[in-house]
Formats: structure tokens, sequence, C-alpha cells
């Protein structure tokens, strides 16, 4: 079961949302924060709403933090195993967000709160590690180099670093914009754009993303993709620098134009 993190709630989850999904299959309650695809940096007190939702109906949390250091403009992450006293909270990260190892494919779990509860779970965990993972060397050294070595991460997103700057090239791309509303990511390496739908009405992210991908050679993940329920969103990567971001969004304006006045005979057509 999917609950909304929608854009009018600046991509954040609602608590009591939440609740009404629960039902008597429900098992755990999924995390991530900061979160893909809308780059949303969840508050403290939205934290322990959420944790003492979980620990109230019994729910395991999950926990993707593997954007964790990875935030703009002030915005603060907290962890939330510290928050979670009677539940049992997994926390998954890895190296190939903040440290930027993808391919090294190195990635962990810490298991932390109610723990003798749960020795059944946590045995079949172990196991099915055991039986399905095997073990990638180079990566498990470099786990100890990130973890313990110097700050790389830091530096991109302070003002003026790399990922900053091609945050802010979105940002005021979509402020130039006749078609684009976004909210400003807060953290992780993505913006969520969305099409203002009374400009562009009919406007869909699959046709989209393969438009654009077709004519501009230009690859955006259609909104739908992350199971919401509108189709006028799509996600964009903060990676590229700051000038491959201005042309890359010049370009999406264009298609989106074209779109729009593509759309603008059938309306007159319909009018008469």
């Amino acid at each position: 079961m999917y609950y909304g993190c929608p854009p009018e709630r600046q991509g954040l989850p609602d608590p009591e949302e939440i609740e009404a999904l629960i039902g008597p299959r429900t098992r755990a309650l999924v995390l991530i924060n900061p979160n893909n695809p809308t780059g949303a940096v969840y508050p403290k007190a939205l934290l322990e709403r959420l944790v003492r939702l979980a620990e109230g109906f019994g729910l395991m949390i999950f926990s993707d933090e593997i954007y964790e250091s990875l935030t703009y403009d002030g915005a603060q992450f907290h962890p939330i195993a510290p928050m979670v006293r009677d539940t049992l909270c997994v926390t998954l990260s890895g190296l190939s967000k903040v440290h930027r190892a993808c391919g090294y494919r190195a990635g962990w779990l810490a298991v932390s709160g109610l723990l003798r509860p749960a020795r059944d779970f946590l045995r079949g965990l172990n196991l099915l590690a055991a039986l399905r993972l095997c073990s990638n060397v180079p990566a498990q050294w470099a786990v100890v180099a990130a973890l313990t070595g110097p700050d790389t991460h830091s530096e991109l997103v302070s003002p003026g670093g790399r990922l900053a700057r091609s945050r802010q090239a979105v940002v005021d791309a979509v402020a130039d914009s006749r078609f684009l509303r976004c909210n400003p990511p807060q953290g992780a390496i993505y913006a969520f754009p969305g099409v203002d739908t009374e400009r562009l009405p009919g406007f869909d992210d699959e046709r989209f993303a393969m438009d654009l991908l077709e004519h501009k050679h230009i690859l955006v993940v259609p909104g739908s993709s992350f199971n919401v329920a509108y189709r006028n969103h799509f996600r964009i990567t903060l990676l590229p620098d700051a000038q491959t971001m201005r042309a890359s969004l010049r370009a999406i304006e264009e298609v989106l134009e074209r779109q729009a006045a593509q759309l603008a005979p059938s309306k007159a057509v319909v009018a008469a």
C-alpha cells in the first residue's frame, strides 16, 4: 500500500493519511529520507510522529537513508534510529549516493530498537544474506575508507558546490518556465518538476519522456513510475554540471512549447 507525498505538501507524508491506510495485513512502514524522487527532507517532528504511529500499531520501520548527507539550503537530516524505542528499526544505506560509488554495489543495513522479539526475523535475515549474497571484497575495503576517510560530499552541496549549482540551475529554469512547477529539492540528487496542466491539458508523463528522449536525447523518469496518482511530473537528476542542466531545461521547455503549439489548433476546432 502506497501513501502519498504530493507536491502540495512539499513532498512530505501525512501521518493521519498513513494511519488510515494501515490494515490487518500491514507489517511495516517504509520511509525514504531524504526522498527520492522529490528531494524532500523530513522534519524531526514529522519523523517522531511517524515513529510513534508505527510503534502504536506494532509495525517495523524500514528507513532508506542513503542520501543522508546530501542536503541543501540549511535543510537538516535527522536519522530515525535514535527515535525508535518500542519496535524494530532497519536503517539502509550504502556507498552509491553520498560517496558516489554506484558501481561498487556496496550497501548495508543497521538494525536497532526492540531487538529481542525480532530474533527470528534477524536469524532469517542473516540466513538470507549467507545464502544469497556474494562478498565484493574491493567494495568492502571501500566502505571502511568511505566511513573513516575525509568528507568528500559537503563541498558538493554547499553554496557554490557542483551539486548546489546544478540544483540552482533547475530552480532558476523552473522559475522562468511557462509550464513547469517544482518544490526546490532540499536533499538527495533529484528534482521532481510538474507540468501545469492548465497550460498543457492532457499532458502525459510517459509520452513526454519518450518525446524528450527521441527528439532531444535527454532521459527523464516519468513521475508515474513512482506510483503517484497524477501523470504530470517527471524526475531529473542533479548530477550533470550546471551548464548541462541549463541546456537540458531549455530543451525540455522547447518540447513543452512544441506540444502546446500542437494542442492549440485542436482547441480552436473545439471552440468553433
